[in-house]
C-alpha cells in the first residue's frame, strides 16, 4: 500500500507539474540494463535529483555499532551513520534502490541490510561504511525482512516469507529454522523481527499464531476492517491476547 501510494503521488506530482516522462529509447535500454549488471543495481536511467535537508524521520530502522561510537539508520531508502554521540549523519548508500533494516556485524565492520536494488527485496551485505555492497540472497518472489547477525558473525538469520532462515555470510542456500510441518497439519506461526537473547542459546521473536505451552491466540482476517467489520478484537490487551506474541526460540 505504501508503494502504491507513492507511485501514484510522482504520478500526481508529474502531470500537474507538466514534466513528461520520456520513456527510455531503446539504445538507453541497452545501456541502462548493462549498466545494472555490472553495478547489481536497477536498469533505470535518473533524470532527475531530490534534495532535501532535514533534523528528524519517521518508521526509522537503526543499530547501534559493537564499540557505540556509531548509529547506522534508514531514510528514504538510503542509509546514514550518525556519531552516537550526535552532530551530522553521512549518507554511505544512495541512488535508486530503497535500503533499509541495517544492522551491524559482531565485529563492526560490516552492515547486512534489505534492498531491492537488483529488482526483488533481497539481503545485501556491505562494509560498514556502506562500499564493496554484495547480494547474500537472490530471490525473486520472496520478502526478506529483519535480518540480525548471530553471535559468531558468521551467519546471518532473518525472516523469509513468515519464517526464520539462516544464511552464512558467504552465500549459499540458506537453512529454514522455523515452519517445517508434516503433510496435512496445519499452517505453522509466522515468526518475524528475530533478536538475540543474552545467553546466546535463545533467540526472542515476534510470533503471529498458537505456540506451544502459550496463550491461545485468533488470527484475525486483516481486511476485515476494510468491511466494516468490527476489529477492535485485533490488539491485545489486559483481558484479550491478540494475534501477536512475544516467543523464545531454543537454538539447539
Amino acid at each position: 500500500m505504501y508503494r502504491l501510494r507513492r507511485v501514484f503521488l510522482w504520478t500526481f506530482i508529474s502531470f500537474f507539474m507538466g514534466t513528461a516522462i520520456a520513456a527510455q529509447t531503446e539504445a538507453e535500454n541497452d545501456s541502462s540494463a548493462a549498466a545494472a549488471r555490472q553495478s547489481e543495481s536497477l536498469p533505470l536511467i535518473t533524470t532527475r535529483t531530490l534534495e532535501f535537508t532535514t533534523d528528524e524521520g519517521s518508521w526509522i530502522s537503526l543499530d547501534l555499532s559493537p564499540d557505540g561510537e556509531t548509529i547506522v539508520f534508514e531514510l528514504l531508502g538510503d542509509l546514514y551513520a550518525l556519531p552516537a554521540s550526535g552532530g551530522d549523519a553521512t549518507r554511505i548508500t544512495s541512488g535508486q534502490a530503497y535500503d533499509m533494516q541495517p544492522r551491524y556485524s559482531t565485529d563492526g565492520k560490516h552492515l547486512v541490510f534489505v534492498s531491492d536494488r537488483n529488482g526483488s527485496e533481497n539481503l545485501w551485505i556491505a562494509d560498514a561504511d556502506g562500499t564493496n555492497s554484495r547480494a547474500l540472497t537472490t530471490d525473486e518472489r520472496e520478502n526478506y525482512v529483519s535480518p540480525i547477525w548471530m553471535p559468531d558473525g558468521e551467519y546471518v538469520m532473518t525472516t523469509k516469507g513468515t519464517q526464520l532462515w539462516l544464511y552464512h555470510k558467504d552465500g549459499g542456500s540458506g537453512v529454514q529454522v522455523t515452519g517445517h510441518r508434516e503433510e496435512g497439519a496445519p499452517a505453522p506461526p509466522a515468526h518475524h523481527g528475530a533478536a538475540m537473547a543474552p545467553d546466546e542459546r535463545f533467540v526472542w521473536v515476534n510470533v503471529r499464531g498458537n505456540l506451544g505451552g502459550g496463550f491461545a491466540t485468533e488470527s484475525l482476517d486483516p481486511w476485515e476492517n476494510q468491511l466494516g467489520r468490527d476489529h477492535s478484537q485485533s490488539r491485545s490487551s489486559q483481558r484479550l491476547v491478540g494475534p501477536y506474541q512475544i516467543g523464545q526460540l531454543d537454538r539447539e
